[in-house]
């Protein structure tokens, strides 16, 4: 039985939709399918996260970025006005749907089979009375060229984008085939397979997807089933959080669940929308904006033990990185990368607008695009300290980005000084004349944030892999000469400077802490204060930007929990969609960070590279967790069961362990010894693959 799963009474009513879809999901990692339609005609479109009109420009009707790959019809005629109930399983990852009419019922399950992209419809009907048929339907329309065809017993659907306007070439197959076919005491049970590819695959992709599926039989289904079962077994072993809440452990695992089902292909990563499109057109091209958007779907993952889920995340930054050199040394005139707020995969760029100030691309007035994307190989490399991962994926992005902030920073009277960079988007720099206010912000704390941290990683990074000795003075040179965030006096507070030369309240003051980590009570104690009454004179529980950030911001700043359960609930009941995703209206996926984020941050906190067990979890209330990663690449499960606490920590790298006492009378078991834990903070040296307890000490 499925612990983990969302359940609908109704047919989705806001899929197709060029946001969030409504209709339950399943995925592969590369492969999405969306519930829609209704009753009688169950509709399923089909998402491949490489589907992509790559045509960038924002002033054409028909625009470009994520696109349904497919569509698959089932006709249940007799069904029409049947007792309606699906669910979305996420423990096994499929979606099963029951209708009941009287005597009469269908039941089916979908899945996407782990590991191959097939997927496989499994109908079980009552047996003459309702019949049953499964099509696929060609999807025409935004420039978009679509068939469909019969090749004998396979049906197949191509869908393609190759205009001139077109960065790259994208098309797409979906091919499908009944398998298998069993009559028993007035059941039928039909398994259909629908095997799906794009030329980014394979350049026979045609031929690749109908000979899959013709090669497909019964046993190979099972075969496909219980490779997917075992998949997804060993996908939830490596971690998962057991809540007294049981609604909100529920979408806890929504949230990791919505990124998993579509962020398995290692050139083409989730967007704005994963690859959940079910319409043309998706909002803002459902690209890549790097100026947080990009990012947020992957803040929790690492510390939620799913690391490997970040491989596909560098492969946009890295493909782009030629054109943002091109762009510093053209536009700016310095080294390094510039990068533009909305970019895709393969490097192509969106939003293009010839007609701007900003030389025809998307800016926005910032120059910390880069820089906010090196937040999540920040997270990654402090948590898993993974060398090899490391040196492949992002060093040389990371590289570049620091050496643009290298030559952009301006020295005067000793400091380094930030000038004409936005801390907001500003406005479209329409027309040769249009000058927006906030294009020339001086030394905003977001940039000030991203540049110490990213300086901080260099110098980190560079050290453990054994390069660039002769660059770590220069980056240590200006972690020395870049201000922290400055601190102002407003109504008798004490509050975050958004930016030089203004007093006001600026939300994006926050992420000096979230993601970027900045801010801690131990680090530094007069930003923490200024930070929570930051936070606090925000007051942005319903943000459309800001649900990633501002909730595990409220955890690190020690809100009560009560507190800060109470506005995830509110979030559940105002913003959660009945597939466990949740809307707002500043972007899609990246809400699905929210609550895995916050509760791993009320579990365990690292992000000063000290170890804090429960630190924001009401100690009244048994919680527990297994395989929460945290900074120096340590494992944890933790239980706490009647006021107590206890831990098993693994160092896989040997790092020190700097460890809060989670109360008085703890100590750390290490092999024979015990190690009493004081008040404060305890180091402790530790050896690669040790494991160590925190636990009470045994009475004397």
């Amino acid at each position: 039985m499925s612990k983990h799963k969302f359940t609908i009474h109704e047919p989705p009513k806001a899929t197709p939709s060029t946001a969030l879809p409504d209709g339950l999901i399943t995925g592969n990692g590369d492969v999405t399918v969306i519930l829609a339609g209704t009753a009688d005609r169950v509709r399923f479109y089909i998402g491949k996260a490489d589907f992509w009109k790559a045509d960038g420009r924002v002033y054409v009707d028909e625009r470009g970025g994520i696109a349904p790959l497919g569509l698959a019809e089932l006709l249940l005629p007799q069904l029409a006005y049947a007792d309606y109930e699906a669910e979305e399983d996420l423990d096994n990852a499929c979606i099963r749907l029951n209708l009941t009419a009287g005597k009469f019922s269908a039941s089916l399950t979908v899945t996407v089979c782990a590991g191959d992209n097939v997927i496989l419809f499994a109908l079980d009907r009552t047996h003459p009375a309702v019949s049953a048929s499964l099509d696929l339907l060609p999807l025409t329309g935004s420039e978009a060229t679509a068939s469909r065809e019969e090749d004998g017993d396979v049906v197949v659907t191509v869908r393609g984008f190759d205009t001139p306007a077109c960065r790259f070439p994208t098309w797409g197959i979906s091919a499908l085939r009944r398998i298998t076919r069993t009559l028993s005491a007035g059941r039928e049970r039909i398994v259909w397979a629908v095997s799906v590819a794009t030329n980014h695959d394979t350049a026979a992709y045609r031929a690749h997807a109908v000979e899959k599926v013709r090669a497909l039989d019964g046993a190979a289904s099972e075969r496909l089933l219980k490779a997917h079962a075992d998949h997804w077994a060993r996908f939830w072993a490596k971690s998962g959080v057991s809540l007294p809440d049981e609604d909100l452990e529920r979408w806890w695992y929504a949230g990791i669940y919505a990124v998993a089902c579509c962020a398995g292909n290692r050139r083409f990563p989730p967007g704005l929308w994963g690859a959940y499109a079910t319409a043309d057109g998706m909002g803002w091209f459902g690209d890549y904006h790097l100026n947080y958007n990009y990012e947020a779907p992957f803040y929790a993952l690492t510390a939620s033990g799913h690391p490997e889920l970040l491989a596909c995340y560098a492969s946009p930054l890295n493909d782009f990185l030629p054109i943002a050199k091109r762009y510093a040394s053209e536009f700016l005139g310095v080294r390094g990368a510039y990068f533009p707020v909305g970019i895709g995969p393969l490097g192509m760029e969106t939003d293009i607008r010839p007609d701007t100030k900003e030389h025809g691309h998307l800016f926005l007035g910032q120059k910390s695009n880069g820089a906010y994307a090196a937040v999540v190989p920040m997270m990654h490399w402090y948590a898993t300290r993974d060398e090899a991962f490391a040196r492949r994926e992002y060093y040389e992005f990371l590289r570049t980005v620091a050496e643009f902030w290298e030559d952009y920073l301006v020295l005067e009277d000793g400091t380094y000084q930030i000038y004409n960079d936005a801390l907001n988007e500003v406005g479209w720099y329409s027309g040769p004349d249009y000058m927006p206010e906030g294009q020339d912000d001086r030394n905003p704390i977001l940039s000030r944030g991203l540049v110490r941290m990213l300086m901080k990683l260099m110098i980190d990074l560079a050290s453990a892999l054994g390069v660039d000795e002769d660059k770590i003075p220069v980056w240590q040179d200006i972690l020395d000469r870049l201000p922290e965030a400055g601190i102002i006096e407003k109504d008798g507070e004490r509050i975050l400077r958004g930016i030089d030369g203004s007093d006001a309240l600026r939300e994006l003051t926050i992420e000096y802490m979230m993601p970027i980590g900045a801010i801690g009570k131990y680090t530094s104690p007069a930003l923490f204060e200024a930070a929570k009454n930051t936070h606090r004179r925000l007051g942005i529980w319903d943000s459309h930007n800001r649900f990633c950030a501002y909730y595990p911001m409220a955890a690190r700043l020690e809100y009560p929990p009560e507190e800060i359960i109470g506005h995830l609930r509110e979030v559940i009941e105002k913003r959660g969609l009945p597939n466990g995703m949740i809307r707002y209206g500043g972007g899609g996926l990246e809400n699905s960070a929210g609550i895995p984020g916050t509760v791993n941050e009320m579990l365990l906190q690292s992000y000063e590279h000290i170890l804090r067990l429960f630190p924001s979890w009401d100690r009244s209330r048994d919680a527990s967790f297994h395989g929460l990663r945290a900074y120096g690449a340590f494992v944890v499960d933790g239980v706490l069961k009647g006021g107590e606490i206890r831990a098993e920590i693994l160092s896989e790298k040997g790092m020190p362990l700097r460890l809060e006492s989670p109360g008085e009378g703890y100590c750390v078991l290490r092999g024979g010894e015990e190690i009493a834990l004081g008040g404060g903070i305890t180091e402790i040296e530790t050896v690669p693959g040790e494991r160590l307890t925190v636990c009470r000490k045994a009475a004397s």
